[in-house]
């Protein structure tokens, strides 16, 4: 495919304005305030009030997702915005007995997703952003470069634009994806139902107690119950279960119960198979959040009942001359090890960084040539740094959810590695909030 030669910069697009997409774009303008590049998403530009709903709790990483937002310039302002959700964490098993309780060190801070995105899109300048734009496809351009197909809001319309370079960062069904990859994500054996308290801490003060200001883990018999604090004194509790069979959420009625809160209440804590043998805390909780759900705290919002899907530990692909993927787009993972929105981060910011490399100063043209060779060895690099932790998360799946005896091998595992992060080997994991970024 013949692609122009004599451009000062590449046109590109980034499909996807979430924590990947808007580093990648942030970085690049920072570097080259000119850069000729678009941001689709498929949402609605954040109202000025949803930095202060509730939503999931992310914690950065100070080699991946804080380097990154210091690459941005962002860090004095990240560090104001950090702390809704505190380092603490709680493990414990099904009877509610704590088996592991630490503080952290410091090195990883929390922030909400939305308290994030906001952060992010303050340091894009406005119009970089396209808005309630669905992308339809990607296809070769007949002249050069690719062709983006995409359709605005409530326009049936369907615009065609071409670019140099076109970046899939739009999660886990990529519309990118099928231009560079056969290889689709697959079913992981776990399923999540996602509740939200808000005001925990006000509303009830003993439930907040008990699952503390960071994070609450517990495991046994094949499920999870999670709960992780957010802004307006929030939780968020993700209830996992798991199945070998990808139909498990159908065949057991459970999809049907995302508008029915008192129902799902019932199935899970009442005469239900779930929680019922759980401690009393584990089923309170679960109580407070179907109850606060039924109420409707929020205009538009539902109960998130879904499967976690996941791309092979040692997924790559051969490639292809200006297209590529960062994130959860080019190695979805489970949320177990809480390293999904660091390794996108870390992704955005070291293709910003081959991107700038390929670019020779003025007066020199810019060459296709030369920015897929930079692109194609970011890659590599990307799989190296990706598919470790694709490992890790697999293990931790297994040690939470198929162990008969967890938390136990969990808890062993994790007290390893937090000796490993005292003696600056790593960290241990944290269950991150990456569910509901993976839209259709």
């Amino acid at each position: 495919m013949a692609r122009q030669q004599a451009l000062s910069l590449p046109k590109i697009a980034i499909v996807g304005a979430g924590p990947s997409g808007l580093v990648l774009a942030s970085h690049l303008l920072r570097t080259h305030p000119s850069f000729p590049l678009t941001v689709f998403d498929l949402r609605s530009l954040p109202s000025p009030d949803a930095v202060s709903q509730p939503s999931g709790s992310l914690d950065l990483h100070p080699e991946s997702g804080l380097l990154a937002i210091k690459s941005c310039g962002l860090l004095s302002k990240f560090e104001s915005l950090a702390g809704e959700c505190s380092e603490d964490m709680i493990l414990a098993n099904k009877d509610g007995e704590i088996k592991h309780q630490d503080h952290g060190d410091g090195s990883r801070p929390e922030i909400s997703r939305n308290a994030l995105t906001d952060l992010l899109l303050s340091s894009v300048p406005g119009g970089v952003v396209t808005w309630e734009t669905k992308v339809l496809s990607v296809m070769p351009s007949t002249s050069n470069g690719w062709m983006l197909q995409y359709q605005n809001k409530g326009c049936s319309t369907t615009v065609q634009e071409e670019f140099d370079l076109i970046v899939g960062a739009d999660g886990a069904w990529s519309r990118v994806s099928p231009s560079i990859t056969k290889v689709v994500p697959f079913y992981s054996t776990v399923n999540c139902i996602t509740l939200t308290i808000p005001h925990l801490t006000t509303s009830y003060p003993h439930l907040a107690s008990v699952v503390g200001t960071g994070t609450y883990s517990a495991l046994g018999h094949g499920k999870g119950c999670f709960s992780q604090r957010g802004s307006m004194g929030s939780t968020r509790v993700y209830l996992m279960l798991a199945s070998e069979s990808e139909t498990y959420l159908s065949d057991s009625g459970l999809t049907a119960l995302a508008t029915k809160p008192e129902e799902l209440k019932q199935r899970m804590v009442g005469d239900g198979e779930f929680y019922r043998d759980w401690s009393e805390d584990c089923r309170a909780l679960i109580r407070a959040g179907c109850d606060a759900e039924a109420r409707g705290f929020s205009e538009g919002d539902c109960i998130s009942i879904k499967p976690l899907s996941m791309l092979p530990k040692d997924h790559t692909w051969t490639h292809v001359p200006g297209l590529t993927l960062i994130g959860d787009a080019a190695h979805l993972m489970t949320p177990f090890a809480g390293e999904g929105v660091n390794l996108a981060m870390i992704d955005a910011l070291r293709l910003s960084e081959a991107i700038s490399s390929a670019i020779p100063p003025p007066p020199s043209d810019f060459s296709p040539e030369r920015l897929d060779a930079a692109i194609e060895t970011f890659e590599k690099e990307m799989w190296e740094r990706a598919h470790p932790v694709q490992e890790q998360t697999l293990m931790f799946l297994g040690l939470m959810f198929q162990d008969p005896d967890a938390p136990a091998g969990f808890v062993r595992k994790f007290e390893e590695m937090f000796a490993a992060m005292a003696a600056g080997q790593g960290g241990p994991p944290g269950i991150e909030d990456e569910v509901e970024e993976r839209r259709e």
